[in-house]
């Protein structure tokens, strides 16, 4: 059994980040609030980096994730720049949901073998767990980004949208205990 000296904090500032981003997602909802708002999402944008790669220094699949995280960086700026050209954004809306189920895999899976190693296997499942929602979550919204571009049909990928919406919300959070209860298994 390793020593994960780095990867206990590195988890519990993605955990932090990630209720942080939560905050700032709601409170975009009141107009007044949104310039402190995107201010809070970049800070904890790069809280969760740091954590991320502070995590990779004791676990070789969140140093993948952290790597997958600065390409999906790269490709959210080309996005944003190229993202209102049709069949582009579709294609670059796509590898931003591919990346993020990459990272989601990695921080998952590798975290999950640690948390086994160490006799959490009960976290160890949630890690298991949550990585399936996820990928079921983020392959379901791909489809349903392609099916919004056929007419008639489309109307039925935003229903099913709000569906699925609600679902990553769940995801999301359970995304959150599980880092919650890994960095508080490691003693951070």
């Amino acid at each position: 059994m390793g020593t994960y000296q780095n990867a206990g904090p590195g988890l519990k500032k993605m955990f932090i980040a990630e209720v942080g981003v939560i905050i700032c997602t709601v409170s975009v909802l009141a107009p007044a609030l949104i310039f402190f708002a995107a201010i809070g999402m970049l800070v904890f944008m790069i809280l969760s980096l740091v954590g991320l790669h502070a995590a990779g220094q004791d676990i070789e699949g969140c140093k993948n994730a952290f790597i997958f995280t600065i390409v999906r960086l790269l490709v959210s700026v080309l996005s944003g720049f190229l993202g209102s050209l049709g069949v582009i954004g579709l294609i670059l809306s796509i590898a931003q949901s591919i990346l993020a189920l990459l990272i989601t895999y990695y921080v998952c899976t590798s975290v999950a073998d640690v948390m086994s190693m160490i006799g959490h296997e009960d976290v160890a499942r949630q890690g298991t767990t949550v990585w399936r929602i996820n990928l079921v979550c983020y392959v379901v919204g791909i489809a349903l980004n392609v099916v919004a571009w056929i007419p008639v049909l489309n109307v039925l990928a935003g229903i099913a949208g709000v569906v699925i919406g609600i679902a990553s919300l769940v995801a999301g959070i359970l995304y959150m205990i599980f880092l919650y209860r890994s960095y508080r298994a490691l003693g951070a």
